[in-house]
């Protein structure tokens, strides 16, 4: 009986290792290639680039407002880190004594215009008896000196009444550019002398946004804007880019590019101003700027969504005998839905666009469809 349990057991382990042979056969025997579309690598050509490079904003002014009168610091009217206007009004400085100076300086304004008034009648009056011999030439250099002198002190008063009403005017302070207040720098109560920092104020409309060239990037370019040097470069149009991948709604332009490269980096620094009125922007934000106006000449591309980030490096899959192969590549700028090719393909070649999750390397392929650059 146990002789016969054996044999049974043999016999059905035979039958199943039969059993798998045969389905593998029938399995490889049935294999379909995987439909793809591809992309035939076109001509090199001259192509429009758009290049994106890491930026920082930067207010484009930092104002500290100073006292410009002594005097106890009585009020303030603004809140800080609020927006304000130039001309809003920001602190008052104890106005009683300069108003009391002004006061006493516009009467003895009045008192030295009647007494030039008296004197300039003596005056008149003397030159003219001179002319008729009634008075002695004396008498006429007394009435003018008295006069001149008169003219004078009503020119001091008038210069003391000026100054009296600067003063007055100093005891409002207030802001001289738009822009943001910070932190008051002297708590309220305190003397302020000329010269004593009262807060600052961050002018951020427009504002700048501070970033660099590499220079090997600038050599493969070409340009309108390059045909005379990189200093050429300022003016282009650019966009931003927020941290969160937002376009900025309002283009700016490139307003500096640096004389020299930098040694370090071996790039070129520049600054491009952005339009702020919304007050989006603050000092201080990552953002990336995207110049656009330059060309890459004699460039092949490929499409974006063909490529794929690899351990290996940026790689796409091309068509060869059938079969899928992985190729390294090296990709530049952006033109379009495009990236630009500098390494790893060559006009003509079939590029893979889809099923990319299910290509491996040597995997049998069949195209469906072949399309070329728009």
């Amino acid at each position: 009986m146990k002789k016969l349990l054996g044999y049974f057991i043999i016999t059905l382990v035979i039958f199943l290792l039969f059993v798998s042979c045969s389905s593998k056969k029938d399995t490889s025997s049935t294999a379909t290639s995987l439909l793809v579309t591809a992309f035939k690598v076109p001509e090199p050509k001259n192509l429009p680039v758009e290049l994106q490079y890491p930026g920082k904003t930067k207010s484009i002014s930092k104002v500290t407002i100073t006292a410009r009168i002594t005097g106890f610091l009585e009020k303030m009217y603004f809140k800080e880190g609020e927006w304000v206007k130039k001309g809003t009004l920001l602190f008052l400085i104890e106005p009683d004594v300069y108003q009391a100076e002004y006061e006493s300086a516009k009467a003895q304004l009045e008192r030295a215009k009647a007494q030039l008034e008296k004197a300039e009648r003596d005056w008149k009056r003397i030159k003219s008896s001179f002319e008729d011999r009634v008075v002695s030439e004396e008498e006429r250099d007394r009435a003018l000196f008295s006069y001149q002198s008169a003219l004078a002190e009503f020119k001091n008063a008038q210069a003391r009444l000026k100054q009296a009403e600067i003063n007055l005017k100093y005891t409002k302070v207030l802001a001289t550019t738009s822009g943001i207040v910070g932190e008051r720098l002297v708590d309220i109560g305190n003397l302020v002398n000329p010269g004593t920092p009262l807060v600052t104020i961050t002018e951020i409309d427009p504002i700048y946004v501070e970033f660099s060239f590499p220079d090997k990037d600038l050599l493969k370019l070409e340009g309108e804007a390059l045909k005379e040097g990189f200093h050429k470069l300022k003016g282009l149009k650019v966009e931003l880019l927020l941290e969160n991948g937002e376009v900025y709604s309002r283009k700016g332009y490139i307003d500096f590019v640096d004389a020299v490269i930098d040694e370090k980096t071996s790039s070129i620094k520049a600054r491009a101003v952005f339009p702020n009125p919304e007050r989006k922007l603050l000092p201080g934000q990552f953002v990336r700027i995207k110049v656009k106006g330059l060309t890459r000449p004699k460039a092949i591309v490929v499409p974006q969504k063909a490529v794929m980030q690899t351990p290996l490096g940026t790689t796409v899959y091309v068509v060869e005998k059938e079969r899928a192969v992985s190729k390294i590549i090296k990709v530049g700028e952006k033109t379009g839905e495009y990236f630009i090719v500098e390494e790893g393909l060559k006009p003509g070649e079939l590029v893979i666009l889809d099923q990319l999750m299910k290509l491996r390397p040597d995997t049998l392929v069949k195209i469906e469809k072949i399309v070329e650059e728009k």
